[in-house]
């Protein structure tokens, strides 16, 4: 009798984890499906095949070389950008924060999301085209409309766009302490989960944006740009991160 009892408690065990489990996949998809990085809609042809993730990732023959996200499915980018205080392209800029920002260049990190949003890169030049793998990319058709907001391109000049690939040094414009507590931000606790590089200390596209949750803010997406990790009415984004 005890036995069936275990049992019985165990297969109930198995129902509510597997609704969990796909609840949360049900849950991750959603973000994507619907968002301006759902780029399936608008495409034709049977060469994309409906798919989400193929524009930026892929489980085969990937470039391995780009080291700014996984199973990376585009070129690395070849752009020379002019930094945020930059007086020219591929020389370093200046920052408040930092007098040199120490690069000329974006991380791989925010390369990833430049590999479309530089203004020049095709968002269907890909590496390996969708179906069973090495297939190739001259099969995917090409994207007609991308229904987006034309100021996602930022072009290769960043002197008037948020500075990246900088060092984040707390105390410098009024940075707050990397161990701050964040509420309600998406994928971080505190401000050390938004910063990227091998010293997880650099500001990067990444720090303000997710690009897999751009409906993450269900309230506010129809008036403030999508992928936002925290809603900034108020300022609040870059309050999270400015003692001002």
């Amino acid at each position: 009798m005890v036995g069936e009892g275990e049992n019985m408690f165990k297969k109930k065990l198995s129902v509510v984890a597997a609704l969990l489990v796909l609840g949360s996949a049900s849950a991750y998809a959603g973000v994507i499906t619907g968002s301006p990085h759902d780029l399936s809609a608008t495409t034709t042809g049977v060469a994309v095949n409906g798919e989400l993730c193929v524009f930026c990732h892929t489980p085969h023959a990937g470039n391995s070389a780009f080291t700014g996200a996984p199973l990376w499915n585009k070129a690395s980018p070849t752009t020379d950008f002019t930094m945020y205080g930059a007086t020219s392209a591929a020389t370093n800029g200046q920052t408040i924060a930092q007098a040199d920002t120490g690069v000329s260049d974006p991380s791989n990190s925010s390369l990833a999301c430049l590999s479309c949003h530089d203004g020049v890169s095709s968002i269907d030049s890909i590496v390996n085209a969708p179906g069973s793998g090495l297939n190739s990319v001259t099969t995917v058709t090409s994207i007609t409309t991308i229904g987006v907001n034309a100021n996602a391109n930022l072009t290769a000049d960043l002197t008037n766009t948020h500075p990246i690939s900088v060092t984040y040094i707390p105390g410098n414009a009024s940075l707050k302490p990397t161990n701050t507590v964040l509420t309600g931000w998406q994928g971080a606790g505190t401000i050390l989960d938004l910063l990227r590089g091998s010293g997880q200390d650099q500001v990067e596209c990444g720090s303000c944006h997710d690009p897999h949750n751009g409906l993450a803010d269900q309230a506010t997406r129809s008036t403030e740009v999508n992928f936002l990790r925290h809603t900034n009415a108020g300022s609040a984004l870059c309050l999270g991160c400015h003692d001002k």
